[in-house]
């Protein structure tokens, strides 16, 4: 009975029932996890960002969130401003090109002719519009709920960065209840995987900005069409750790042998795996040099695993999960002193 009572209050065993707890309540909350993970990225960034403001400009904290803030904001609006126009250019001449390659080729205009001729179109076209319109209605829903989603979160992350103080001070007054012990252990598991998360988002910021732009400029010294569309989609892919510079390597290929045959195709081929090399064993040794990595092929696992249990924000929560897990754990010492980090 004594070894029973002994194990129940030892620390680790604490920890690992209260981490039990978390994960259960987080289960429960699943529906709201994608806002409030949003809500965690964007308030690391802005309180960095803040931080940043306020030490070049000596500015207080508040003013130099609100500031960060604002240029990120503005930031956005160009860079849709100026890449929404060409993606419509590129789709119009998308459709152009399909209807010259139509009018050109005769043996395919023949082909899609008798296709045509064989086949029920009144049938054919009423279901194609079904589901047509049915794929189109949920797309809509799904951009509208992660427009929402990411408005309502950009919102939240801005008042947690402005009242961060009074949001620590009235955290600390739980380590004081009657439950001290569950209290510290929720506030330093979820310090711990928040620093985490952080952290590699951050890292992950940094690279994705350094390859778009050395892949902006190999996309116009290669010739690719419409080059700065491109290179927002390598911005976005680029999120992803490891992975992204790989997924992107597919729509580019095509891209690339749609314009220039072959051999483009082949260049475009050879220059992405050249940028992975860069950020797999330059990049990202170098910004992650004061703490030891995840091997990239327990990377490429925790993605795909990861992507499997919690669908596409697998993609982008798979290596700091695995990574927090670790480090409870004590196998992979990733966080040091994360208790004194804020978020």
């Amino acid at each position: 009975m004594e070894d029973i009572k002994r194990w129940w209050l030892n620390d680790r065993t604490q920890m690992y029932l209260t981490l039990i707890f978390m994960i259960g309540v987080i289960y429960l909350f699943r529906s709201f996890m994608p806002t409030i993970l949003l809500i965690i990225i964007f308030a690391s960034i802005g309180i960095s960002g803040g931080q940043w403001v306020k030490k070049w400009t000596k500015l207080p904290y508040i003013f130099g969130v609100t500031i960060f803030y604002i240029l990120i904001l503005f930031g956005l609006f160009l860079i849709i401003s100026f890449v929404a126009p060409m993606f419509y250019k590129e789709g119009v001449s998308l459709v152009q090109s399909i209807i010259h390659a139509y009018e050109h080729s005769p043996k395919i205009a023949n082909q899609i002719n008798e296709y045509l001729a064989k086949t029920n179109l009144d049938d054919k076209i009423t279901s194609g519009l079904t589901s047509v319109l049915h794929v189109s209605l949920q797309t809509i829903q799904g951009l509208w709920k992660g427009i929402t989603e990411t408005v309502l979160a950009v919102l939240l992350s801005f008042v947690y960065a402005v009242s961060l103080n009074p949001l620590k001070k009235f955290g600390r007054r739980f380590q004081t209840s009657d439950f001290p012990r569950f209290f510290t252990n929720i506030y330093e598991l979820a310090n711990k995987f928040v620093y985490i998360l952080g952290q590699i988002i951050r890292v992950q910021i940094v690279i994705d900005l350094f390859n778009t732009s050395l892949s902006v400029i190999g996309f116009i010294v290669l010739g690719m069409p419409s080059a700065m569309v491109l290179g927002s989609m390598v911005l976005v892919l680029g999120l992803i750790p490891v992975a992204g510079v790989l997924i992107s390597m597919i729509p580019l290929t095509i891209v690339a042998f749609s314009a220039g045959g072959w051999v483009l195709a082949s260049e475009i081929l050879i220059f992405i795996l050249i940028i992975h090399a860069f950020e797999a064993y330059v990049l990202h040794p170098k910004l992650m040099a004061t703490r030891s990595e995840l091997p990239v092929f327990v990377t490429f696992i925790s993605l795909i695993v990861m992507e499997r249990i919690l669908g596409p924000w697998g993609l982008i929560l798979g290596v700091p999960i695995v990574a927090f897990f670790l480090d409870v754990i004590k196998v992979h010492a990733f966080s040091k002193n994360v208790g004194d980090k804020n978020v």
